[in-house]
């Protein structure tokens, strides 16, 4: 079954209780998946076990949880299936990208001239803060801007630039969250862990990760039906290749002629 309808960026372990409470009543709730990253999913997903246990959890549909209605829906096995094999390419996504040198350090700056277009305000910002070393990547926002660099010595200058003037504008700088900036989370846990903030670096690739792992599932779906197709045709050959065989085993058998002929 999936059921959606609260809001994913409660508590894990939260989200996880208040479905088995509700759900128990239909059935022995054999496991609760719940979706570790909105972008790509704001289901959960619950196997039941027990009589009936499906039709009654659709009868729930609709129903109250608290502060939350509960919109439940029969999912097929192989749509579970699909959701934890996406999950895991979107983590592989994710580690690979807050294990890149290039987003290691990095500072936030607000206060300059948002009137203009982002890449003049990337190239007059790259030309400010170019003094102080490499830098490996900005991102432009409506408000503020992300700059990265290669070491931690060219952020630490970088920082020192705040209140300096850009194009007449007084910036404020501020240190970005990176990983490297976090506790590591151990397997299974997930990022709302109080006291964890989230690496700025995900927040703006998530668009982008979000259209990978799209395009990720539905390529998943296309070989899935080529597959089912091939099996189908195979099967069918199959059949045909076994009514040859019978048809030339009739056509070479013997023919036993009886006494009177």
């Amino acid at each position: 079954m999936s059921v959606g309808g609260f809001n994913p960026y409660r508590p894990e372990d939260e989200i996880r209780r208040e479905l088995v409470n509700h759900l128990e009543s239909c059935g022995q709730v054999f496991r609760v998946i719940v979706p570790t990253d909105p972008i790509v999913d704001r289901r959960a997903f619950v196997i039941l076990f027990g009589h009936y246990a499906q039709e009654k959890a659709l009868q729930l549909n609709g129903s109250d949880i608290g502060d939350w209605n509960a919109l439940v829906k029969s999912a097929p096995v192989d749509e579970e299936e699909e959701y934890l094999m996406a999950q895991r390419y979107k983590k592989s996504l994710f580690d690979a990208l807050v294990n890149d040198k290039k987003f290691k350090f990095g500072i936030a700056v607000w206060g300059y001239d948002t009137s203009l277009p982002e890449d003049e305000v990337e190239s007059v910002l790259r030309q400010h803060f170019s003094s102080c070393g490499g830098i490996t990547h900005v991102y432009i926002d409506d408000k503020r801007a992300n700059i990265y660099f290669s070491e931690e010595h060219e952020e630490t200058s970088a920082l020192g630039l705040h209140r300096s003037e850009v194009s007449g504008f007084r910036i404020t700088t501020r240190r970005l969250a990176t990983a490297r900036r976090n506790h590591s989370l151990a397997p299974g846990q997930s990022s709302r862990r109080i006291g964890y903030t989230r690496p700025a670096i995900t927040i703006e690739f998530a668009p982008e990760i979000g259209r990978k792992v799209r395009a990720f599932k539905k390529i998943k779906r296309i070989v899935k039906k080529v597959m089912a197709l091939r099996r189908m045709k195979e099967a069918t050959t199959k059949e045909r290749l076994t009514a040859l065989m019978k048809e030339k085993r009739l056509f070479l058998s013997p023919i036993i002629l009886s006494p009177k002929d």
